[in-house]
């Protein structure tokens, strides 16, 4: 299965298709990748309104609406191999997504190390340092042990020499790419040629900007304020509103971001509604998802 339809443009990660496989080899040995590792392959779309709609989630860890995922950089990622790897917690009111890998393989290490921080959002190496020390020592037990040993095996595992350095040099990573902050996941990274960028204020409007603002404002503004605008949305929940959530769906077709634009309807599945939108010389039609029970 090189190909799922919510993936996109992209194909299935060789990494993704090992795992899979490594999954089938754990059962034949009275392991399971999901009891003992904490984690559950999926093949469907496991998304939530918190979700990105440039992340593509691979696996969850069945607690909270737990989920991971590939950053594409809104496509911007050729390979999904060396995509960074995200956290979703929908139950994380404060930060409900986080980097915790600058790729698949690094995940792994994670996984194989310590994983604590796949669950929990640390701000800094001090507050994972602190976790830990106030963590409740829990004796491993040996078929978890011997798990472990069997992914270490199978993907050719280091484990993360310092976990504490490993988040520094994370967050440095992604900011030293990152050209136009965010609220979530350090920023958005170079698009376009553009050198300035600008900002559609949404804090400190309640309800969030009006869709005619914001039309203007995908006119007119970079691709990476644009961007920067629907990560921060998101984020906010302002995109709970369906006329808002329709202009800003509009404007990521007009982007070329039709497979993006329908990861985020599918954010929020609750009426099913099917709308069409004029794309140049085409009609792109989405599959659109909204909770008001009237019409938009």
């Amino acid at each position: 299965m090189n190909r799922l339809n919510y993936y996109g443009k992209y194909s299935v990660p060789e990494t993704v298709r090992q795992l899979w496989e490594f999954e089938e080899e754990l059962r034949q040995d009275g392991y399971s990748l999901d009891l003992d590792l904490g984690l559950i392959m999926t093949k469907e779309d496991i998304r939530y309104m918190s979700t990105p709609p440039d992340v593509i989630p691979f696996a969850s860890c069945g607690v909270d609406g737990i989920h991971y995922g590939f950053l594409t950089d809104f496509g911007m990622v050729p390979d999904l191999e060396q995509a960074y790897i995200v956290s979703v917690s929908p139950m994380n009111f404060d930060q409900e997504v986080w980097l915790v890998a600058p790729n698949i393989h690094d995940f792994l290490r994670v996984v194989y190390t310590e994983n604590s921080m796949l669950y929990n959002y640390f701000s800094g190496v001090e507050q994972y340092i602190s976790h830990q020390r106030h963590r409740e020592q829990e004796e491993i037990e040996e078929r978890i042990v011997r798990a472990k040993h069997k992914l270490q095996q199978r993907f050719s595992l280091e484990p993360m020499a310092d976990m504490g350095d490993y988040l520094v040099r994370l967050e440095q990573k992604r900011q030293a790419e990152a050209v136009f902050p965010t609220r979530y996941l350090s920023g958005i990274i170079q698009t376009s040629s553009a050198c300035e960028h600008q900002r559609l204020m949404i804090v400190a409007l309640k309800d969030g900007p009006d869709p005619e603002d914001v039309e203007f404002f995908f006119m007119n503004a970079s691709v990476e304020s644009r961007l920067a605008f629907i990560r921060d949305a998101q984020s906010k929940h302002l995109l709970d509103r369906p006329q808002l959530r329709k202009c800003v769906i509009k404007g990521m077709v007009d982007m070329g971001l039709a497979d993006e634009a329908e990861r985020l309807n599918r954010s929020y599945d609750y009426q099913e509604q099917t709308i069409e939108i004029s794309d140049k010389n085409e009609i792109t039609s989405i599959i659109w998802y909204t909770d008001d029970s009237t019409n938009v």
